[in-house]
């Protein structure tokens, strides 16, 4: 089973209002890839751009012409794998007007609470500072789609670690 490791950081949290405008992944334990990919301002939510760090980095970033499809195509058939997808599998779906990922999606979130002993869902920040106390090394995430696939990524190896799992 091939995973691929998401985050889209978006203009705002409705899919049928707000749009993709960076997005990172990585498949399997592979390079992660991301970019600026088009998108407008003028339905943008400004909390949310001060949020995910739009104004210090939005215009700084690299746009990439590929990065989309090339995810798009690393998702087919695959697993995606992010803390909470269905947000990610939302807008990827209104953008793409299809889902072409397995219909399962691994939520690192939920997958946290069993091994780290939670009642309920945490963010990816608390589980990687949780994950990290226990010593495993897990990156920082920053709210920018790279780094917190890289976070992503090094919890859900820790995660799976604890429940004893292999691939």
């Amino acid at each position: 089973m091939t995973l691929v490791y998401l985050d889209t950081e978006t203009t705002g949290l409705d899919p049928q209002r707000h749009e993709i405008w960076e997005l990172a992944y990585a498949v399997d334990d592979g390079p992660i890839r991301f970019g600026v990919v088009a998108h407008s301002l003028r339905c943008a939510d400004p909390t949310a751009l001060r949020m995910n760090g739009y104004g210090e980095r939005g215009d700084r970033l690299s746009f990439s012409l590929t990065v989309e499809e090339e995810c798009r195509d690393a998702l087919t058939g695959s697993t995606l794998v992010a803390a909470n997808p269905a947000f990610d599998a939302s807008f990827l779906r209104a953008r793409w007007g299809v889902a072409p990922w397995r219909y399962r999606l691994l939520d690192v979130e939920a997958y946290a609470m069993g091994a780290l002993g939670y009642d309920t869902p945490k963010g990816l920040k608390d589980i990687a500072a949780d994950l990290r106390g226990r010593g495993h090394e897990i990156p920082e995430p920053d709210h920018s789609a790279a780094a917190d696939v890289a976070t992503l990524r090094a919890c859900h190896l820790a995660l799976r670690s604890i429940y004893g799992g292999t691939r």
